[in-house]
C-alpha cells in the first residue's frame, strides 16, 4: 500500500472515529503510531505540548494567561465542530526528536464545555476528555492527553461565538463573534473566503454514510433571471464576509447595502442570495427578492434598459408581494386593510418560514415611500428576533443610507485594484477588444473610480472605434453623461437648492472647510454642518482629518463630472455661488503672495542665526493661515533649525502640510529629517515603501526607506525576530533591484545601488540562516541563495555556504528510517535548480571558475547519493 492510500485510510479511520464518539486505545494508535506522532497537524487532530495549567497561588497574570490558553482551546474546539470533529492531543510537541513529553496535571472537562457553551448559546457542544498511556520510541510509557471535539451534524446551523473571547496579554482576543472551522491545519473564521463558507455548509460525514444521510441544503427561493450584463463576480470578498457573518447572527435582522449608483449593490445582494439558496446558509428557510427598479443603465448596450422583473411599487404593493410569494394572502375583497394588519400577517408568516428577504432599489421610490418602507421593513425584522423560531433576515440596497445605524448598513466603494484589472480583461474580451494593462489601466482605474459601470463604459467607447485613452477623456465630457446621470442624477434632483448650491461650492473649490463654505455662502457653520450632513447620506461628500485635527470637505473623484448636471437643477443660482467662489479664490490668491514674503524673510532668520526668532514668526503665519500648506511647511522646517531640534513638533506639523497639499520641494527632506531624528522608523518606512524620485543622481525617497529598514533591522535583532529582519532586508534588496531594472541612473549612483544591494543580500542571507539552525532546515538556506540569484546577485560566500546547507539538508533526510516520495522530488527539484544556477553563472560577464566547479560537484554528489533511493534527474 502506497504512502498516499495509507494517509487515506488513516484519515477515513479517524473520521468514523470521531463520529462513534469514540476515546479508545485505538484513537491513540492513529495519532501516535509506534509512539511516533504524524508530521504536521490536519483536518482532524492538532498536537499541544501541554495542558492550559492554573498554578495553586496564581496571581492575576496567572489567571489572564490561563483564560487565554482556555479561550485559545474553545476557538480550536468549535472550529474542529464545524468541520470534521477531531481530537486535540496533549503532551506532544510540533517538531523536534523527542516529541512525546507527556503531560502532568488533569484536565476538567466539564469546566471547559460549561466555559466553551457560555460563548455559543444555543448550540451546546460536549467535549470528551481521557488521558492514556503511550509508549515514547525510548520504550517510556507517558501520559497523554486526548480531547474528543463532535462532528456537527450534517445540515446542522453552523455554531457561532456570541460574544469576543478572553483577552490575550498582547491585548487581542481570542476570538471575535464569528464563525470558525478547521481548514487543514488552520482554525479561522469560515466567512472570509467563499471556499471554507462552501465546506462549513457541506455534507461533513464520513464516507459511507453519506449516500443515506445527506440531503442538500438548497431552499427554495424567488429570485429573478441573473443580469446579463454580470460577465463573472469578482471581488467584494470583505463585503460578503460581512454578510456571512450577519446571516449568522440571530439578533442582529436588517443589513443596508449602500453607495452610488454603479458599483454593483444589486451584484452582491444578488450573489449573496443565491450563495444563501445554494447552501441554506443561517437558519432561514426561503429567499424572497423583491425589486422596485423600473430601468437600469446597461454598459454593455450603452442605453437605459427595462428591469426584466418589477415586484413593487410603494410600500403596499411590497407588503402584499411578500405575503404572496410567501403563500399567505389577504383576503381579495380586502382593498381597505391597513398597512399596520399586513404588517402583523408578514410576522405571522415568517413565524412559520425563516426568510431572508431582499428589497432591491429601494431609492427607486419617491422619497417619503422610501422612509416608509425601512421604517416597516425594519420594524418587521427586528420583531422576528427572540422567537423560539429563528429570526428572519432583512436586506435592503438604496443609494441612500436612509437613517438606520452605522452598524445595520454596508458601505461599497468602488471594486479593489487588483480585481478591477481582472474585471477590465473580461470586459475587454467580452467586446473583442486588446487587453488593456499597465499604466493605461492605471489611468482607468482612476478615472471610474473603480466602477464596474463607469470602466465599461469607458471599455464600450472604444469598441465603437476610441483609442482607450481618448476614450477616457470623452467620457468625462459629453459621452458619459448618460452613466453619471444614471449615477447620480435621482440624487442630485432630490436636494434641494440649499443643499445643492453647497455640493457646487464644494466642487468648485477642490478641497475646502466648513468655516470657508460658510464665509463664501454666507450661512452660519451649524447650517454647513447640517448639510453636509444630508449630502453624505447621498454619498455626495466626504471629508478627512488633516494631522492638525482640522476636518477638510471634498467631493469623491468620480463625482468631479457631475458639475453640469448640478448647475441644470440649480438654474441661474448656479451663477451666484460661482462667482462667490472665484472671489474666494482671488482672495486665496492674494494671501499666497503674503505668504511667500514671509516665508522668505524665515528662511532669512534662520540663515542669519536667528533661529528661535524663525520658530516665532513661523508660529504666527501658521496660525494666520490654518489651511495653508506652505505656511504649515516653513514651521515645521523652522522648529528643525533650532537648537536642540524640535522633532516631535515639526513631525506632526510637517504632516499636517503634507495632508494640505503642500507643494513646496524641500517638504519631502524636512518630513525625512523629523523621522530620522525621532528614529521614528516604522514611520518613515510606511511613508517611503511606496515613494520614488526620477532623479538621476539620488532618490530621497529610497535611501530613507533604507534607512528606516536599517533602524528597523537593528530593533528586530535585539528582539532576537531573525525572520523579520529577512523580510526587511529582502524588501531592500527587492526595491533596489526594482529601481535599477526600470530606471536609468548616473554611474556613480548605480555602483553605490550595487554595493547597498549587497551588503542588505548578505543581510537578508545572515537571517535566514540564523532562524534555520537545524540540518533539517538547511533547505530554507540554500532557497535564500536561489531567491537572490533571481535578482542576478551571485556572491561566492553566501553560494558556497548555500550548497554547504544543501548537503547537510540531504544528508539529515539520509538519515530518516524511510525516505518517502515527498522527499525525493524536493531532491529532484532542488537538482534542477543547481543546473540552472550552473548556466546562469556560467553566462556571467566574467564567471567564478572555482564556484562553478563546486557547484557541479555539488550537483553531481546529490544526483549519484538521490539515485541510490530512487531520484532520477531525467
Amino acid at each position: 500500500m502506497s504512502s498516499e492510500q495509507i494517509f487515506s485510510q488513516l484519515i477515513i479511520n479517524l473520521r468514523n472515529l470521531v463520529d462513534a464518539l469514540s476515546l479508545t486505545p485505538d484513537v491513540a494508535d492513529a495519532l501516535i503510531p509506534d509512539g511516533k506522532p504524524h508530521e504536521g497537524e490536519k483536518q482532524l487532530w492538532d498536537y499541544k505540548e501541554k495542558l492550559p495549567r492554573l498554578p495553586e497561588k496564581a496571581t492575576d497574570d496567572d489567571r489572564k494567561i490561563f483564560n487565554a490558553e482556555l479561550g485559545d482551546l474553545i476557538k480550536d474546539a468549535v472550529s474542529f465542530h464545524n468541520a470534521y470533529g477531531g481530537y486535540i492531543v496533549f503532551g506532544v510537541t510540533d517538531k523536534g526528536k523527542d516529541r512525546i513529553k507527556g503531560i502532568e496535571c488533569d484536565f476538567d472537562c466539564a469546566d471547559f464545555n460549561k466555559r466553551l457553551n457560555s460563548y455559543i448559546g444555543d448550540n451546546p457542544i460536549e467535549c470528551d476528555y481521557r488521558s492514556m498511556g503511550v509508549f515514547a520510541p525510548n520504550g517510556e510509557q507517558r501520559n497523554i492527553g486526548f480531547l474528543l471535539i463532535p462532528r456537527r451534524a450534517t445540515g446542522a446551523i453552523p455554531v457561532r461565538f456570541l460574544k469576543e473571547g478572553p483577552l490575550k496579554i498582547n491585548g487581542g482576543k481570542c476570538f471575535n463573534k464569528e464563525t470558525y472551522v478547521r481548514i487543514r491545519d488552520e482554525c479561522r473564521p469560515a466567512a472570509s473566503i467563499s471556499s471554507d463558507w462552501v465546506f462549513l455548509h457541506s455534507d461533513r460525514s464520513p464516507p459511507g454514510q453519506r449516500i443515506t444521510e445527506y440531503r442538500s441544503n438548497r431552499i427554495s427561493s424567488s429570485l429573478p433571471a441573473r443580469d446579463p450584463d454580470l460577465v463573472e463576480f469578482l471581488g467584494r470578498s470583505g463585503a460578503l464576509a460581512k454578510l456571512r457573518e450577519w446571516i449568522a447572527d440571530p439578533r442582529s435582522p436588517v443589513r443596508l447595502i449602500t453607495g452610488i449608483g454603479g458599483l454593483g449593490k444589486t451584484t452582491l445582494a444578488y450573489r449573496f442570495a443565491e450563495e444563501v439558496t445554494e447552501l441554506g446558509a443561517g437558519a432561514v428557510e426561503q429567499v424572497l427578492w423583491l425589486a422596485a427598479k423600473v430601468r437600469t443603465y446597461s454598459a454593455l448596450k450603452g442605453e437605459m434598459v427595462a428591469v426584466g422583473r418589477v415586484d413593487f411599487d410603494d410600500l403596499m404593493s411590497l407588503h402584499r408581494e411578500i405575503l404572496h410569494v410567501l403563500h399567505y394572502e389577504s383576503p381579495v375583497d380586502d382593498d381597505d386593510v391597513e398597512t399596520e394588519e399586513l404588517e402583523e400577517r408578514i410576522i405571522e408568516a415568517l413565524n412559520i418560514v425563516p426568510c431572508l428577504i431582499v428589497v432591491d432599489d429601494i431609492d427607486s421610490l419617491e422619497p417619503e415611500e422610501q422612509r416608509r418602507v425601512v421604517s416597516s421593513m425594519n420594524g418587521i425584522g427586528l420583531r422576528t428576533v427572540g422567537r423560539e423560531l429563528a429570526s428572519s433576515k432583512i436586506l435592503m440596497t438604496s443609494r441612500i443610507d436612509q437613517g438606520l445605524p452605522q452598524t445595520s448598513v454596508l458601505k461599497l466603494a468602488g471594486l479593489e485594484r487588483d480585481v478591477f484589472g481582472h474585471y477590465v480583461s473580461n470586459i475587454a474580451r467580452l467586446f473583442g477588444i486588446p487587453a488593456i494593462y499597465g499604466e493605461t489601466l492605471d489611468e482607468l482605474y482612476e478615472s471610474s473610480s473603480g466602477s464596474p459601470l463607469f470602466s465599461a463604459s469607458i471599455v464600450r467607447l472604444v469598441k465603437l472605434g476610441e483609442g482607450i485613452k481618448q476614450a477616457i477623456e470623452t467620457w468625462k465630457g459629453q459621452d458619459g453623461e448618460d452613466v453619471r446621470a444614471f449615477a447620480f442624477k435621482r440624487e442630485i434632483e432630490r436636494l434641494s437648492s440649499p443643499d445643492a448650491r453647497l455640493l457646487l461650492a464644494v466642487i468648485l473649490l477642490g478641497e475646502t472647510s466648513i468655516h470657508d463654505l460658510a464665509t463664501i455662502l454666507e450661512i452660519t457653520p451649524k447650517i454647513v454642518r447640517d448639510r453636509i450632513s444630508r449630502l453624505q447620506s447621498y454619498h455626495l461628500l466626504a471629508t478627512s482629518i488633516r494631522g492638525s485635527g482640522d476636518a477638510t470637505i471634498f467631493v469623491p473623484s468620480d463625482l468631479i463630472s457631475v458639475k453640469e448636471i448640478l448647475k441644470r437643477h440649480l438654474g441661474s443660482q448656479a451663477a451666484t455661488v460661482q462667482e462667490a467662489c472665484a472671489k474666494a479664490e482671488e482672495r486665496s490668491q492674494s494671501n499666497s503672495k503674503s505668504i511667500g514674503l514671509a516665508i522668505r524673510k524665515i528662511i532669512s532668520d534662520w540663515k542669519e542665526g536667528r533661529a528661535n526668532d524663525a520658530v516665532i514668526s513661523a508660529r504666527k503665519l501658521q496660525s494666520q493661515h490654518p489651511t495653508n500648506g506652505d505656511a504649515f511647511s516653513i514651521y515645521g522646517a523652522a522648529l528643525l533649525k533650532v537648537s536642540p531640534p524640535r522633532a516631535k513638533e515639526a513631525d506632526l506639523v510637517l504632516e499636517s502640510a503634507r495632508k494640505l497639499g503642500c507643494g513646496r520641494p524641500e517638504l519631502s527632506s524636512y518630513i525625512i529629517q523629523a523621522k530620522k531624528l525621532l528614529e521614528d522608523w516604522q514611520g518613515l518606512y510606511e511613508l517611503t515603501k511606496s515613494l520614488s524620485s526620477t532623479e538621476l543622481h539620488r532618490d530621497i525617497w529610497l535611501d530613507a526607506f533604507i534607512a528606516a529598514c536599517t533602524g528597523l533591522i537593528k530593533t528586530a535583532k535585539i528582539r532576537g525576530d531573525w525572520k523579520r529582519v529577512a523580510v526587511l532586508a529582502f524588501e531592500v534588496v527587492q526595491r533596489i533591484s526594482s529601481k535599477m531594472q526600470r530606471q536609468t541612473v548616473a554611474p556613480s549612483f548605480f555602483q553605490r545601488l550595487i554595493s547597498i544591494r549587497f551588503d542588505f543580500a548578505r543581510e537578508y542571507f545572515d537571517a535566514v540562516a540564523h532562524y534555520s539552525p537545524r540540518a533539517g532546515d538547511q533547505l530554507e538556506v540554500f532557497e535564500a541563495a536561489i531567491k537572490l540569484g533571481e535578482f542576478e546577485i551571485y556572491l561566492s560566500d553566501i553560494l558556497k555556504r548555500a550548497l554547504s546547507a544543501l548537503i547537510l539538508w540531504w544528508g539529515d533526510v539520509e538519515k530518516r528510517p524511510v525516505i518517502d516520495d515527498l522527499a525525493r522530488e524536493i531532491l529532484l527539484r532542488q537538482i534542477r535548480r543547481l543546473e540552472k544556477l550552473e548556466r546562469s553563472i556560467s553566462t556571467l560577464p566574467k564567471p567564478n571558475p572555482e564556484l562553478l566547479l563546486i557547484i557541479s560537484s555539488t550537483n553531481h554528489d546529490l544526483s549519484f547519493r538521490g539515485s541510490s533511493y530512487g531520484t532520477s534527474t531525467h
